[in-house]
């Protein structure tokens, strides 16, 4: 007898399940994927016609122009997709809709991408020096986050209250993210929650420099650090300050994220140990912290080489 349950009824069933488990925004994210991307795909498709071709069919359009305005879906976005898929199906097997199968996907090889990752050493100077030329409590948020490595939610949810000045520590407890919110008009909430891991539940100490730029402004106890006041700045918000800033002191438009991947190169190219860096940046692993953090500029690389004699 053919199953007529559609996979659109399957995702959101697992949606439902699922939602108990994992965090508000978590939710939300897979949430807003299986609506904009899944359901339009394949939510129309009886249980049994989920196979292994159909799925492949569906990552290649996402691949090609599965986005906005048919445009490419990035491969990161494409593989999240396919987890969720897995999973749904997973869900499916244990529900009785559908069979077991095995799944081998495959996805167009990403293009390399040269993309600077990295502010340079005469960049970063010329950031420290533009921040100091300009104190304020926003332009103070860039410079925490280059001689930290705080995501940029991390600094949005970061209150004066979370210092501790005595020992120049800061307590990273919470990130606020703008999130998709189907029940909200517009659909989109602002969230303040607990930061993107466990380990990203940590503590992070600040260089006396850092600190003597600190004790140059008034405080409001109480206050976010972005904006010494009981309202916060949301990330886009600070995003598109963080870019007027760059434009404003001719320093190369590098996405704020390059801030930590900058932070994390430095503490590794001045002799950091890796284990350190990588708890200050709240990875699970050291791994983490290499692969996707530390790019060792070409001067460094220069040296290595240098150490071979002959």
């Amino acid at each position: 007898m053919r199953n007529t349950k559609l996979f659109e009824e399957i995702i959101r069933e697992w949606l439902e399940a699922k939602k108990n488990f994992i965090k508000y925004s978590t939710y939300t994210y897979y949430l807003f994927e299986a609506e904009n991307y899944l359901i339009p795909r394949l939510g129309q498709k009886h249980a049994e016609d989920i196979t292994e071709k159909e799925i492949q069919n569906t990552v290649m359009h996402w691949q090609r122009e599965g986005g906005k305005n048919s445009n490419p879906l990035k491969k990161s976005t494409v593989q999240n997709l396919v987890t969720i898929t897995k999973q749904c199906i997973k869900y499916a097997v244990k529900e009785g809709y559908m069979q077991e199968y095995a799944l081998d996907i495959h996805f167009i090889p990403a293009y390399y991408n040269k993309k600077k990752k990295v502010f340079s050493k005469s960049e970063q100077l010329a950031i420290v020096q533009s921040v100091l030329s300009q104190p304020s409590y926003r332009t103070l948020g860039i410079l925490i986050c280059l001689n930290s490595g705080l995501r940029i939610g991390e600094i949005c949810a970061l209150k004066w209250e979370d210092f501790d000045f005595e020992n120049g520590i800061i307590h990273i407890t919470k990130t606020l993210q703008r999130i998709y919110d189907p029940a909200s008009t517009p659909r989109t909430k602002i969230i303040i929650s607990s930061p993107k891991t466990t380990t990203s539940n940590r503590d992070i100490p600040l260089s006396s420099k850092m600190m003597e730029v600190i004790a140059k402004l008034e405080i409001s106890p109480d206050g976010y650090v972005l904006t010494n006041q009981n309202h916060y700045m949301e990330p886009r918000t600070f995003r598109k300050f963080y870019k007027q800033f760059l434009e404003k002191n001719d320093i190369p438009l590098l996405n704020f994220h390059c801030l930590r991947h900058t932070f994390a190169t430095r503490c590794i190219e001045n002799g950091g140990d890796y284990k350190s860096v990588s708890e200050i940046l709240g990875h699970t692993t050291i791994n983490t912290t290499l692969n996707m953090y530390v790019h060792p500029q070409l001067e460094e690389k220069r040296k290595c080489v240098d150490l071979i004699q002959w």
